[in-house]
């Protein structure tokens, strides 16, 4: 494998390849990236901040390449407050900018906080629970209030000719079925409190992101990286992820080594006995009650620690979350109806 000298661009057919690369390269490829992106849209940027790991370094990456390359103009961290998010996250998002601003006093580092129109509740109401999947999700919400041709739905149910890549699993067609199933399922929740605000932030600023999308986030991610890499600068979701060939291990080490703060939810970064680098705590943050990719995660759950978690704050969203309901359902029960437990045994020492 080799490096294109003039800009260190990989060969265009060897994105799949880059997660491969020596870790030590990583850095200067992303701030390459920050600097393509910052002058294509002559400083016209932002940094989509939502507080996790991911968006974290590449906040930290952002300000590296502005002091690199004597990158010039604000650099906005827009973090949406969804009300969903672990309240340590919300906290840590200033503490971080401000820990930005004394590690960079010559950037001009700002932190946007943005709103969705609506909350968690309102979009369970009204177009359904957040369960298995996003893909799995709109699938399963066509083929309830759809208007679908006959060969569309033999396809979502059965697959064709070409196979059944496109189809709903099997285990998940019961939850397309209104006489056995009451409650919705829909993928609308990111769209509205994430996907929204942020396109109204574009809108009304005219600032382009950079996002901390890694590789190894989901199958669609990669498959979609491998044919845009870093920076797509036209059609419907314009987007820098200089992160975007990076393995989440990667990103664990390179926090650690540069003692870059994290959010406390996560714990400690660590070496496991493979050598390997992990987190002690929480793998993934985003929304606390989000029910995508639940089903896979072995007891106790992401719904279980917050059931159980020693924190009032955390187990007062579990308690408001799963009273709401969608066609006289419970989202507890509708968890339940995916085969995702939602209690465990109180632990010793838990106030109630």
């Amino acid at each position: 494998m080799y490096l294109l000298e003039q800009d260190l661009k990989f060969p265009k057919d060897s994105f799949y390849s880059m997660k491969f690369q020596p870790y030590e390269l990583k850095p200067s490829f992303s701030m390459k990236r920050v600097y393509q992106w910052h002058s294509y849209w002559y400083g016209q940027i932002y940094i989509s901040f939502s507080g996790g790991l991911d968006s974290t370094v590449l906040a930290y990456i952002v300000c590296l390449a502005y002091e690199k390359y004597g990158l010039q103009g604000k650099i906005p961290l827009v973090f949406s407050d969804t009300g969903m998010e672990f309240p340590e996250i919300r906290e840590f998002v200033h503490e971080y900018v401000e820990w930005l601003r004394w590690k960079f006093p010559t950037l001009d580092i700002e932190l946007d906080v943005i709103h969705p129109k609506h909350n968690f509740k309102w979009v369970c109401e009204n177009h359904g629970f957040p369960l298995v999947s996003k893909d799995t999700a709109g699938k399963i919400r066509k083929l309830r209030h759809g208007n679908l041709s006959e060969k569309y739905r033999n396809y979502l149910l059965h697959g064709d000719e070409r196979g059944k890549f496109g189809m709903l699993a099997k285990k998940w067609q019961y939850l397309a079925d209104t006489e056995l199933t009451r409650e919705d399922i829909s993928e609308y929740c990111c769209e509205v409190l994430k996907k929204e605000p942020f396109k109204r932030y574009v809108k009304e600023t005219k600032r382009y992101p950079f996002i901390g999308i890694t590789q190894d986030e989901s199958f669609r991610r990669e498959n979609q990286y491998n044919h845009t890499g870093c920076n797509v600068y036209d059609g419907t979701t314009i987007k820098s992820q200089p992160l975007g060939f990076w393995p989440k291990q990667e990103i664990i080490r390179y926090r650690a080594e540069q003692e870059i703060p994290m959010c406390p939810v996560y714990g400690e970064s660590v070496l496991d006995d493979r050598g390997m680098w992990v987190l002690t705590g929480e793998q993934r943050t985003g929304c606390v009650l989000c029910g995508f990719g639940c089903h896979l995660e072995a007891e106790p759950n992401r719904i279980q620690r917050m059931c159980t978690s020693g924190c009032k704050a955390h187990r007062a969203m579990y308690n408001w979350g799963m009273k709401i309901t969608n066609n006289g359902v419970t989202y507890k029960e509708a968890l339940e109806h995916c085969g995702i437990p939602t209690e465990i045994w109180r632990r010793e020492g838990v106030v109630e």
